[in-house]
């Protein structure tokens, strides 16, 4: 049952990266069915766990549940008869949650890091994708937006889209990428997960997509992912030669980078947006902005606690496809920053709730983290937390690909707490985990050839001075040290001369008389 789960998991994360594939390109006119495509995943993932025993029961899983029931509640109170609002808007918040805890009970360190590689493999491909973007005209059809839509990615600068690679937006790899760091750091501090030159392709991607997609997310979340693992370096080397393996692969990345013509092109145009935001507001404009972005969501919910109705305006009316729903416009209706969204969706009361829901399961995220790598030297698991714990804290969850990679990243560091199973090739004692195997009462184990010889006797030592004298079971001396097959071929020579005669007859009537039991 594990074993289907974990299929499954992959699937939820395939089409995590591919769904806005399908939406652009390949499917758009099934561009809002596919927004919801990994929720039948989910729901099979939520029975199996169910059928096997390991859906959690933790005090989470009680408190997602009580607050889905209180936003339901609050929605009704509130006067809202738009009920798939309603239902979109506790898939938005809860439905996905326990998927958590599943992967942490499922996944152990050994499948998160095969996760790991398949993503750090994946990330060559996109950043070829946002490349061929970046490059291509804003109309062309490789940077169409979502429903057929001509012009459908925000602009960047230097009249360049902020290149989304597969994903419908780039909100994307802002997400994608910091994810991709954690298991690059991790895997060039020892954690041998691919061979070195596809480890090298993979830091090359990273460190290319950071300038090309014109993003300072994605550069500063990235940039977060690497102080982190500075940080962590003296905990998990014990030598100071252990740095060698990292420092050298490092060193390779930024000499290759250092070669390639398209990293200083996307530099350039990376610094004309950062240039474009510090002109806009003086001189420290860009630091400015992003201070004032990130310190704002954490400011702005006292005004709209002012504001917000007691019950709300109702959960799921201020994501998009509630206004699509209420309004037929895409847009938002009540508040971009997320924390105000919450607060005027479920009100001043069971808003700064949830908030507080949210507060503690990063903390806890945090502190499982830390408490791997001070007691186990185990670096991943805080590195994962490094590029998550904002997406599980202030993240915009209304949007599919925001909220399947805060699951999927809380999982994944659930996951790398687990070890690895033991290797379940060595049977009995040496591997008390896989118990020797005994035959059912009444049932007698057929021999092995191998077993078809007379068992070894085990005589205790004579007590006298004399000189042991070992004998085999017709009684006769095994003199030592003679060799065990130059005794073996003496006894079938004897057995053969009184068997056989050269003509193949038997020597006498009473020859076969002279056999012993064993010899017949």
């Amino acid at each position: 049952m594990k074993n289907a789960i974990k299929v499954l998991i992959w699937t939820y994360i395939v089409l995590l990266i591919f769904e806005g594939s399908f939406r652009k390109w390949f499917l758009p006119s099934l561009a809002d069915p596919i927004l919801i495509v990994r929720d039948p995943v989910l729901l099979v993932i939520y029975a199996l766990a169910l059928s096997a025993g390991i859906f959690p029961t933790n005090r989470f899983i009680v408190a997602i549940a009580a607050l889905a029931l209180l936003s339901t509640a609050a929605f009704v109170l509130a006067g809202n008869e738009h009920y798939l609002v309603l239902a979109y808007g506790l898939r938005v918040n809860y439905l996905h949650l326990p998927l958590i805890w599943i992967m942490g009970r499922v996944l152990d360190v050994r499948d998160v890091g095969r996760m790991g590689a398949f993503l750090l493999v994946v990330a060559i491909p996109m950043t070829l994708v946002m490349i061929l973007q970046f490059r291509a005209p804003m109309d062309a059809f490789i940077n169409r937006g979502v429903n057929k839509d001509e012009i459908g990615q925000i602009f960047g600068a230097d009249g360049r889209i902020r290149p989304p690679g597969f994903f419908s937006f780039i909100t994307g790899p802002q997400l994608f990428f910091p994810l991709c760091a954690a298991f690059f750091f991790d895997a060039i501090a020892g954690a041998k997960r691919l061979p070195w030159y596809v480890l090298i392709a993979s830091g090359l991607a990273i460190a290319i997509a950071l300038p090309i997609s014109i993003s300072r997310t994605v550069m500063l979340s990235t940039g977060i992912v690497a102080g982190v693992f500075l940080i962590t370096l003296p905990f998990t080397s014990a030598r100071v030669s252990s740095l060698v393996r990292p420092i050298f692969l490092l060193l390779l990345v930024v000499a290759g980078l250092s070669q390639l013509p398209i990293f200083r092109e996307s530099i350039g145009v990376f610094m004309i947006r950062w240039d474009t935001a510090a002109g806009s507001e003086g001189p420290d404009g860009a630091w400015d902005s992003i201070v004032e972005r990130s310190m704002g969501g954490f400011l702005t919910p006292y005004h709209f606690m002012k504001e917000a109705p007691f019950f709300g305006h109702g959960i799921g009316m201020g994501s998009n496809v509630g206004a699509r729903l209420t309004s037929g416009e895409v847009g938002f209706t009540l508040a971009e920053e997320e924390w105000g969204k919450v607060i005027l969706e479920l009100g001043p009361v069971l808003g700064p709730a949830f908030i507080l829901f949210r507060f503690v399961l990063m903390m806890w995220l945090g502190l499982k983290a830390w408490r791997a790598l001070r007691e186990h030297r185990q670096a991943l698991p805080i590195l994962i937390f490094s590029a998550t714990a904002i997406i599980v804290l202030q993240g915009q969850w209304a949007p599919p690909t925001v909220l399947g990679f805060c699951v999927v990243g809380a999982g994944l560091l659930l996951g790398a707490l687990n070890p690895a199973p033991a290797n379940p090739g060595t049977i009995g004692a040496g591997n008390p985990a896989v118990p020797a195997y005994t035959e059912p009462p009444g049932r007698t184990r057929v021999p092995f050839p191998s077993d078809r010889r007379p068992p070894v006797v085990l005589r205790p030592p004579q007590s006298t001075g004399a000189p042991r004298i070992q004998r085999d079971r017709d009684g006769g001396k095994i003199n030592r040290p003679a060799n065990l097959i130059s005794a073996a071929s003496a006894r079938l020579e004897k057995v053969l001369r009184l068997v056989v005669e050269p003509g193949g007859t038997l020597s006498s009537p009473g020859a076969c008389s002279a056999l012993t039991p064993e010899t017949r």
